[in-house]
């Protein structure tokens, strides 16, 4: 198993071709690559030139705010990242769907009918969803009840800001809607890693009546009130990180009588209404669901990160051949105030490793065996040769 991971910081189509090319002559099984939406140059003029020059069996990528690579993270800029790689004993299966297509797979036997594709060959998944086009939460609970314990991993393509603005390459293939992707079965193994930049304040609480993405009351009193108490219990700094940003976590496992950091699903709180003490968030929640109100947080964002890594390599003392980064646009330097901030951090605990991902407009990874869709996370999958 082989890793290679290039980037360009070129303005010039040809320009950027030569330096994701040079001095690659060996054919490749895959390549992935990231383009930010900072370019001025056509995608399809991109990937035309690209399969041109590169001895490569299958292409994947998408358009994004920001790319990552093995060792910086380059934002509002133009730049390019490439990352190739070849899995011997590997099967690649590369997929495209559509909504209209997602909305009549309805049972398991049609998804193993699609992808040609069965439980106990115990695929990975690489997904590259657009985010105006496709429903990724319906995507991911039909998967968690097709393919269970088999890890989706990925970022919503970025850059864009209304449908069709956001470019999703399979191929020879460039689309603007749904999703492209590839599954992985045979010899290889991956580890991931899900870190999210928010904490919780206050304490939890049952959402007890709610409508689509509403909240009207949690534990029998309007949400805004529920809210007001919080943040009034609150220390002078979570008041103070408050006023710029607050989030609602969304427990991820309704079985638990304990929640911690990185037990929820982190969404944004896009409005209050003061009339009725109702809040709206980034996503459909359900009366019966347990929520605690989140901050982000730069320092608590390191230490999760810090924790994981270390963990994983306490457990795991074998080097991963290659890591794919999926980023929210919300960290970098953005949250941290410093460039390189998580791809430091991963090359310090793993490192030197070839590296490549894009900055999300939400992040897909496994949490306790299911699949998410997160929010102003880093979802890291690092690969290996099966053990």
């Amino acid at each position: 198993m082989q890793f290679i991971s290039k980037t360009s910081y070129a303005t010039d189509s040809h320009k950027i071709i030569e330096d994701l090319t040079s001095d690659l002559t060996d054919p490749f099984d895959l390549g992935i690559i990231f383009i930010s939406s900072f370019n001025k140059v056509s995608v399809d003029e991109i990937v035309m030139l690209l399969k041109k020059r590169l001895r490569c069996n299958l292409l994947l990528g998408c358009t994004c705010a920001g790319v990552i690579g093995s060792e910086e993270e380059i934002e509002r800029k133009p730049a390019n990242v490439l990352i190739l790689a070849n899995f011997p004993g590997v099967k690649i299966t590369p997929f495209s769907i559509q909504q209209s297509e997602l909305e009549v797979l309805e049972n398991k036997e049609s998804w193993y009918n699609f992808f040609e594709i069965y439980p106990s060959e115990n695929p990975i998944f690489i997904t590259l969803p657009d985010p105006f086009t496709f429903d990724m939460n319906r995507f991911l609970q039909w998967i968690n009840q097709s393919y269970p314990r088999c890890p989706v991993i990925g970022g919503v393509a970025s850059g864009g800001f209304q449908q069709g603005e956001n470019g999703l390459i399979l191929n020879d293939e460039q689309l603007d809607n749904g999703m492209v992707g590839i599954v992985l079965t045979g010899n290889v193994a991956v580890e991931t890693i899900v870190s999210q930049g928010c904490r919780p304040i206050g304490e939890t609480f049952i959402v007890t009546k709610s409508q689509e993405n509403i909240i009207f009351d949690l534990g029998g009193k309007p949400f805004l009130e529920i809210l007001q108490e919080v943040l009034h219990k609150a220390s002078a700094r979570d008041k103070l990180l408050a006023q710029e940003t607050i989030f609602v976590g969304i427990a991820m496992n309704e079985y638990q009588h304990q929640f911690k950091r990185g037990d929820f699903l982190i969404r944004g709180l896009v409005g209050l209404d003061r009339k009725t003490g109702a809040g709206a968030i980034a996503d459909v929640i359900k009366t019966g669901q347990t929520v605690q109100f989140h901050v982000r947080d730069a320092q608590t964002a390191t230490e999760d990160l810090s924790e994981l890594l270390t963990a994983l390599t306490a457990q795991n003392k074998e080097k991963p051949k290659g890591a794919l980064v999926f980023s929210c646009n919300g960290r970098g330097e953005n949250l941290f105030r410093t460039r390189n901030h998580d791809i430091k951090l991963i090359q310090q605990h793993l490192g030197p490793i070839p590296a490549g991902g894009f900055f999300c407009a939400g992040e897909i990874g496994p949490v306790c065996q299911d699949n998410f869709l997160h929010g102003f996370t880093d979802s890291i999958a690092l690969f290996y040769p099966k053990r």
